[in-house]
């Protein structure tokens, strides 16, 4: 019962007033459980998609490993590959120099005179006892040192 505003009995009584409050109360709570109803939703939402974007990341994730550990081992095994063929080049041409270098040593040694091989082969020796040359050596150098100090005055 809602009076009119005007009438003759304009003010409610207490037992109006506590009807009006709980049925403004009654009201409020359907509209909160309404709007925590909404909420619920959204924050359910929102960890489904959640759920969902850390998956296809995850599943994404590890395509782009395996797309990756296959290129690698792609790749692996055309530097190993590439590696053997330089390999193989390098071997054949260090062959081939040995080739000449011994050609030209024979050649080298074919025109050398037969005496002074023969000094060559004795001095081998010399090779082995290496001080005494360095001594007449470095004796050699200072002599040269002083004669062109001396020229220079």
């Amino acid at each position: 019962m809602i009076r009119q505003p005007g009438s003759d009995d304009s003010t409610p009584t207490p037992e109006e007033l506590r009807a009006r409050v709980e049925g403004t109360r009654e009201e409020l709570g359907m509209e909160v459980e309404e709007a925590a109803g909404k909420t619920a939703d959204v924050k359910e939402q929102a960890q489904a998609k959640a759920a969902e974007l850390k998956e296809t990341a995850q599943a994404k994730g590890a395509e782009l490993k395996a797309q990756a550990q296959v290129k690698g081992a792609e790749l692996k095994g055309q530097a190993q590959v590439k590696g053997a063929e330089l390999k193989g080049q390098a071997q054949t041409r260090a062959a081939g120099a040995k080739a000449q270098a011994q050609v030209k040593a024979a050649e080298v040694l074919e025109r050398t005179p037969q005496p002074v091989r023969e000094k060559a082969y004795q001095g081998e020796p010399a090779r082995t006892n290496v001080k005494p040359l360095i001594g007449f050596g470095l004796a050699v150098l200072a002599v040269c040192v002083v004669v062109s100090r001396a020229g220079r005055r």
